[in-house]
């Protein structure tokens, strides 16, 4: 798409529809405060690892997010705003549940089967999982370390990249009171396109029936239990049909599951204040949303509070606490969407609609098919509940101290604490009990864990300046970060009555339990020195040993270096002088080099660990005895070290109208923590070794323009893009590839390989090449078909009309043999987002849009919809469009070549029948499910109106706004599923884009308000 743009100075020229803003720059004309502009942007401040930086004065590579972009996403979490909007950061949910997980990567990740999750650092301290607990209007800005100069400093825990958040403080002046309330309405933004027509329906399942040899079966839930030796049966079954089910109603699954409206709610308060010595922050945040499923909820309560005080010249001290509450129900993900999907639509001559909705009929119909596998979900959410409450306490604090001259000693502490208990219970109507009342019956599990830790840093700064142009700043530091984890497990079965639930388990059986204590502990000395030189050329120097508890004696220490260097073009003498500078108002070239670390590993994987279990003597119980694991310790086990190179060139133009900064980087990771396979001869399975090599590669780029500036009107774009590529460079010794394989053969089932030379993400399978077609075969005069010459032979068997048909995998290229290829590569081509801004008087309107281009997903949800069980139903475009095996006239199949040809008009294009060998052979990973993953979503419209503060004034409010937002507005993607959004695991990079039958995410309509006294 191309626009005209008729404006002074550009007139005529085409320009692409994504540079529109620049082309407006080109030839507005200067506008009053572009000196305001240029030294605001000068004076950013951009939080790095134990201090802060000018943003002119960077030498590394940081992304940066405001608390105002934050602000323009109403949600119930940061990784909710957050998404799209920093370069190099790709956030995924796994599912549009409430509670559900993300897979946070920035640059790919560092590790192949390790965690890939960042570190997250609030106000100075480590705060796993920090973007889903803090509260987001709490955050004042969020700082995206990417480079190696950035993340070194943090040594081992660096390797992911790491997230840097500053939360808001109180302010010298006036008491400030907010009020922020925001009410969203949740619906279904995608429906999957399912047999809704009875007749085709009942046709469908009569064809099924028959070639499984179970027509018996289908009359007893379609036909009045007719037998079917009676005469006429099949004859005139079609018939039968048609008069019985050609305007019957049917029961929508879809529409009566989630067609509904799930509602949040969130109010958020707090007040700032301040003199100059003294500053305090309090605030408090409710937050509610009901699922689109019943039983699907989360809630959440967090209470801050910090200060800031000078208590004399030159000692100030901090303190920031922070208490959270979080109540999930349903478990944060549900991946039934199949069990929804493929429920029957009407109840035959059995059960009436309402009858099939609300009873569960899970045992009928696996009495009679028990390939059906799909429990009622309705009344499994009811029968079948989960809960899990997290209650989470953080507090840290500090005192900074000046002495001698320009020295500043800082010692600071955090302690943190939480604590989950999660429940489940599953009563009499529950799938547990239908399936298997005598052993497991009612059932349930409690779960209990605790977990706390504390970070102690010492760190001393010097900073001074030499004759207006030397400017050094160095730090030194200590630190040590310790954490506990335990928990315990209770699995209970056949309790006699539901009554009471996990209130009285006195009753039950103990079926497992299980307990777990685990620590950890890091220490670390570190040291930084930058240097400036007359603010155009820039040094950075940081260096860093950590020791690990989760390494043996003679490993446990890391030293980690890191060296950058800036230069700004921009501030020499002879740009300064030169017409250009009137142009490009600031250049600057980044080059940086270091080395981090990665331990994210389980605890004493070092040792060979012993479990205690009883071993019967002389036909006695009793006799404790050791017995070892199947992982052998590994005492040789060291540091996985992350290499990275990064070249930034940060330029801006036109009185910094446009800003536009550009990465290249490249991260090689040596010595990954990978767990090796071990000879049998060993007596153990596995264990941990450092092996293997691989790289992440790619560019970014980051544009910031202000298209449009006046008195009244203002108009804003900020465009960030990424690509990334990794490769595989070595794995142990002997090998070429790995697997990992995710799903199962009725869910959905693909194989991840991680190949030398390869990147990751890459699926592999078998090529559906359609079906085999009557043109495939000859008719013998006996009836019995023969494979023409030329035509694949498939893997078993002898193939027939309607088959599915796979390509050739041997020498000779004329059979299958299941030998697996590459079907499909899920690591998109480019990531990035797009944000437009616009103002007019009290007006404001924001457009947020995220992409990504190039990519697979794996349909795991259309493989489970694929056709293996009676009763069960399918998509639309395989109920209208299968292969016809059965003759109505006849009501039997038929194998002539001729009537096959008549049944199914257009064989190339149909698919599959429903033959017994299809019912297996789609349990295959096949390219036929593999989709282009690439979309365009709208992420967010938001349009408000700030009152006049006229009118304000009258009623002691400072500032008033309100607003509308839709949510995930529109979604432009050639895929087939409910979105292309996908995540399989979170924190891995091996297994991406894989879709099995995940909650699907809402569209959401939100009304809000903010208020300010």
């Amino acid at each position: 798409m191309s626009l005209i743009i008729k404006h002074k100075a550009i007139k005529g020229i085409v320009f692409p529809a994504f540079l529109l803003s620049s082309a407006f720059l080109a030839g507005q004309e200067t506008v009053s405060d572009t000196a305001q502009v240029s030294t605001k942007v000068i004076d950013e401040v951009v939080v790095i690892g134990y201090g802060t930086v000018k943003k002119s004065d960077l030498t590394g590579s940081v992304s940066s997010v405001s608390a105002k972009e934050l602000a323009a996403t109403p949600a119930m979490n940061a990784l909710q705003a957050l998404q799209g909007r920093a370069a190099g950061l790709n956030i995924v949910t796994a599912s549009g549940a409430p509670g559900a997980s993300a897979n946070v990567t920035i640059r790919g990740g560092a590790s192949i089967t390790q965690g890939t999750e960042p570190l997250y650092i609030v106000d100075g301290f480590q705060l796993d999982n920090a973007l889903n607990v803090i509260n987001p209007n709490d955050i004042e800005s969020i700082d995206v370390l990417k480079g190696a100069s950035a993340i070194a400093i943090y040594g081992a825990r660096g390797s992911n990249g790491i997230i840097v958040i500053k939360t808001k403080g109180g302010k010298k002046g006036k008491t400030i009171i907010n009020y922020n309330n925001f009410t969203s309405f949740d619906t279904l933004s995608k429906r999957l396109d399912m047999l809704s027509n009875a007749e085709d329906y009942v046709k469908y399942q009569y064809e099924m029936a028959n070639l499984a040899g179970r027509t018996a079966q289908w009359s007893n839930y379609f036909d009045n239990n007719l037998p079917p030796e009676s005469q006429g049966f099949y004859t005139g079954v079609f018939n039968r049909i048609s008069e019985r089910y050609a305007n019957a109603p049917t029961l929508d699954w879809q529409e009566k599951m989630l067609g509904g409206s799930g509602v949040t709610t969130n109010h958020n308060f707090n007040f700032s204040v301040g003199t100059e010595k003294t500053q305090a922050f309090v605030s408090y945040n409710y937050n509610k949303q009901d699922g689109l499923l019943s039983n699907f909820s989360e809630t959440r309560n967090s209470l801050r509070a910090n200060i800031k005080s000078e208590l004399y010249k030159g000692v100030r001290v901090d303190f920031n606490t922070v208490f959270n509450s979080n109540s999930l129900n349903g478990g944060g993900a549900y991946s039934g969407m199949k069990k929804i999907l493929l429920q029957p639509i009407t109840g035959g001559t059995r059960f009436s609609l309402d009858q099939l909705f609300n009873t569960q009929t899970y045992g009928d119909f696996t009495a009679l098919d028990p390939s059906f596998d799909t429990e009622n979900p309705f009344v499994e959410l009811q029968a079948s509940t989960s809960n899990a409450r997290t209650r989470n306490f953080v507090a840290n604090a500090g005192i900074e101290i000046d002495f001698l001259k320009n020295f500043t000693f800082r010692t600071a502490g955090q302690y943190n604490w939480k604590n989950t208990k999660s429940t489940s219970f599953s009563d009499e109507n529950s799938r547990a009990n239908l399936t298997d009342p005598t052993t497991t019956g009612i059932n349930g599990k409690i779960g209990n864990s605790e977990s706390y830790g504390y970070q102690i840093t010492n760190t001393v700064t010097y900073n001074n300046t030499f004759g207006d142009k030397h400017k050094l700043n160095a730090l030194i530091g200590q630190e040590l970060v310790y954490s506990q984890s335990e928990s315990n497990n209770l699995s209970l079965i056949k309790f006699p009555f539901p009554n009471f639930g996990l209130d009285d388990i006195s009753t039950a059986t103990v079926s497992e339990k299980s307990t777990d204590r685990s620590s950890t502990s890091l220490l670390s000395y570190f040291g930084r020195v930058t240097y400036n030189y007359d603010d155009r050329y820039l040094l950075t120097a940081t260096v860093r040993r950590d020791g690990s508890s989760k390494f043996g004696k003679n490993n446990k220490w890391g030293f980690f270096p890191s060296v950058a260097a800036a230069w700004r073009t921009s501030q020499e003498r002879f740009w300064q002088n030169s017409k250009i500078n009137n142009v490009i108002n600031d250049l600057k070239f980044r080059v940086e080099y270091g080395v981090t670390g990665n331990n994210d590993i389980g605890n004493n994987l070092f040792l060979t660990t012993y479990s205690i279990t009883d071993y019967p003597m002389n036909n006695t119980p009793g006799t404790p005895v050791y017995v070892t694991s199947s992982n052998l310790g590994n005492p040789y086990l060291k540091w996985e070290e992350l290499k990275s190179t990064n070249v930034g060139v940060d330029l801006a133009l036109f009185n910094n109208r446009i800003k536009l900064t550009s990465e290249w980087y490249n991260n090689n990771v040596s010595d990954m923590l990978l767990q090796a396979v071990l000879p049998t001869s060993t007596g153990y399975a596995r264990q941990y070794q450092n092996i293997g090599n691989m790289r992440n590669r790619g560019v970014e780029f980051t544009l910031n323009t202000i298209n449009l500036k006046s008195e009244n009107f203002r108009w804003t774009t900020d465009f960030n893009i990424g690509h990334n590529r990794s490769k595989v460079l070595s794995l142990e010794k002997g090998k070429d590839f790995r697997t990992f394989s995710v799903g199962s053969n009725r869910a959905g089932v693909v194989t991840y390989y991680a190949t030398v030379g390869e990147q990751l993400g890459e699926m592999y399978g078998y090529i559906y090449q359609g079906i085999y077609t009557t043109d495939d075969f000859i008719q013998n005069a006996n009836g019995t078909l023969t494979l023409k010459d030329g035509v694949v032979k498939p893997a078993t068997g002898t193939p027939k009309p309607g088959d599915i048909k796979f390509a050739a995998d041997n020498a000779a290229g004329d059979q299958f043999t299941r030998k697996m290829v590459k079907i499909g590569d899920a690591t998109p081509d480019f990531i990035g987002g797009i944000s437009n801004n616009f103002s007019y008087k009290g007006f404001d309107l924001a457009v947020f849009m995220k992409f990504s281009v190039g990519g697979d997903v794996y349909n795991a949800t259309k493989h489970s919809l694929s056709p293996y069980a009676l009763f069960q139903n399918v998509p639309s475009e395989f109920g209208t469009n299968f292969y016809h095996l059965i003759d109505p006239n006849t009501g039997q199949q038929t194998l002539n070549l001729a009537r096959l040809k008549e049944l199914n008009p257009n064989e190339d294009s149909r698919l599959w029948s429903l033959s017994n060998t299809n019912t297996q052979t789609i349990t295959y990973p096949s390219s036929y499910y593999v989709e282009d993953g690439s979309y365009l979503r709208i992420a967010q419209l938001t349009l408000g109106y700030s009152l006049p503060k006229n009118f304000l004034r009258d009623i002691m409010v400072t500032n008033a706004r309100i607003y509308v937002t839709v949510n995930n507005l529109a979604t432009i993607t050639g895929y087939s599923g409910f979105d292309p959004e996908v995540s399989a695991a979170s924190g891995v990079a091996i297994t991406p884009g894989y879709d099995s039958s995940t909650f699907p995410r809402s569209r959401s309509y939100v009304l809000g308000i903010n208020l300010t006294f």
